[in-house]
């Protein structure tokens, strides 16, 4: 019977397996997979039975969700198409009123008093005193009349202002607001400052319903952009893209709208779905290098009379997957690939050419190296060129040849890289050393004029022997000064 269950269990979705979790009242809050679900829910001893009837229960559910959505829908779509007969509040009229909303949020009434007045009438009719009952029964009516008429204008003042919140805040996300709503919001606002009472409760209840209808569709169209961003990052992590971070944006997001932080919500959204894009397209960056890899490397053991047909056929297959969209399979497949052609070029290597690979392999880091450790004296940022030639150098002493050859092409492929950086670079540096060098001949120039101007004050073949040597000193003192 376990075992029919966990079946069962491991055929619904998580969504489904959510559900039945609510419908019989088990915590799943610190499940953080599918397979975490299906732990937690076949340890509460449920039945196939039980199971079955909660995934009922929660499809009807969703049908008549469905329902009330689609005459949500169908009312915002008539609304829309209605013309809207007024236009926004003018600015300047707009101030004075949302002054006036304010002034009316901080009139929020209490009747504290007015139950406490009711309940001593209440008190006095059980006592048989129903002359104070009924003096105390007109106090309480007249302090209720006094207070509705300020309750009455507190309660519009918020659905107003709350309604223009909703409405801001809705712009702020790809969600098409009704002109209809935006013209309820602008007859109550008038209503609100100079409308009867009459005119003030029907705009007031028609705004109420249209923002109601607008937010809730709202939340139904975020739900499924919530899902088809979770299934996109999901896909992606199948292939081996980076999608923590997004899923974390994800998690605040629907929190931010749980508060009704419509505003946050949209940019966390917008921020989370970016940051899968980008994780996305450097994934898609280091797949084409595999595919780049993987081909050179059956090239290459093609050129050494390894037999490479099977991993040129799966290669090609990995191709197709690829273009499907098919990532994670292509990637499995490529792996597999390698692992063909490297077994293949193993054994080929070892039997027939090895030298002749070694050769070319040391030849090429004899050519590649020097360039690396220039790059590298000039500043450049060479630690993964130089790591590939330390292991292609291990790897020759192993007689391992496949390795050796296959970090031998990375060397290659980063040193062509980073040719015409290191050009710059080199170009750069021999204008620096003509600029010392040009400052060294000037000053040489300059020690040989003072020498001269000595030579003519003294006398004698013994200062002239003497000179010579001096000025030979100073000039190489400043010639190890410009190599240092």
């Amino acid at each position: 019977m376990t075992d029919d269950l966990l079946e069962l269990l491991g055929t619904l979705t998580v969504a489904e397996l959510k559900s039945v979790a609510e419908k019989h009242g088990i915590d799943v809050s610190s499940c953080r997979g599918k397979k975490s679900y299906v732990k937690v829910l076949a340890g509460a001893k449920l039945t196939q039975r039980k199971v079955k009837n909660a995934l009922d229960a929660s499809n009807k559910r969703k049908d008549e969700a469905d329902r009330e959505m689609k005459e949500i829908e169908t009312d915002l779509k008539v609304i829309s198409e209605k013309k809207s007969e007024t236009k926004d509040v003018p600015e300047d009229e707009n101030i004075g009123i949302e002054r006036s909303i304010d002034k009316a949020l901080h009139l929020r009434p209490l009747f504290f008093e007015i139950d406490s007045t009711t309940e001593q009438a209440w008190n006095k009719m059980i006592l048989g005193d129903f002359a104070e009952a009924l003096t105390l029964n007109r106090n309480s009516r007249s302090q209720v009349i006094d207070r509705l008429s300020t309750f009455h204008l507190y309660s519009t003042a918020l659905s107003i202002r709350a309604s223009e919140t909703i409405l801001n805040q809705m712009t702020l996300t790809d969600t098409k607001v009704s002109s209809k709503l935006k013209t309820a919001l602008a007859e109550t606002k008038k209503a609100f400052m100079n409308g009867p009472p009459k005119r003030r409760e029907t705009t007031l209840e028609e705004l109420e319903n249209l923002t109601t209808k607008a937010f809730e569709a709202f939340i139904d169209k975020s739900q499924e952009a919530e899902n088809d961003l979770r299934k996109m990052l999901e896909e992606y992590s199948s292939f081996g893209v980076h999608v923590k971070g997004s899923f974390e944006l994800l998690e605040i997001a629907t929190q931010a709208k749980s508060y009704s932080d419509i505003g946050q919500y949209a940019k966390l959204m917008e921020q989370a779905r970016a940051q899968a894009d980008r994780a996305e397209e450097t994934r898609m960056k280091e797949i084409d290098s595999a595919f780049e890899n993987t081909g050179a490397a059956i090239k290459a053991a093609k050129e050494s009379g390894a037999e490479t047909a099977e991993g040129q056929a799966r290669f090609t297959n990995a191709k197709k997957a690829f273009k499907n969209n098919e990532f994670a399979k292509a990637m499995e497949m490529l792996a597999s690939v390698e692992q063909v052609v490297d077994s293949v070029h193993h054994q080929r290597a070892q039997q027939t050419r090895e030298a002749k690979e070694i050769a070319q392999i040391t030849s090429s880091l004899q050519e590649s190296e020097p360039d690396l450790e220039e790059a590298a004296m000039y500043g450049m940022d060479v630690r993964d060129g130089l790591l590939f030639v330390r292991t292609t150098k291990d790897a020759l002493q192993q007689r391992d040849v496949v390795t050796a050859a296959k970090f031998s092409r990375k060397v290659r492929k980063l040193t062509k890289s980073m040719e015409k950086d290191l050009e710059k670079l080199r170009e750069k540096h021999s204008a620096e050393m003509k600029s010392k060098t040009d400052s060294v001949a000037e000053l040489e120039q300059k020690g040989g004029q003072r020498n001269q101007s000595v030579q003519t004050q003294t006398s004698g073949s013994a200062s002239k022997r003497d000179s010579a040597p001096a000025r030979t000193k100073k000039t190489n003192k400043w010639r190890s000064i410009i190599k240092k």
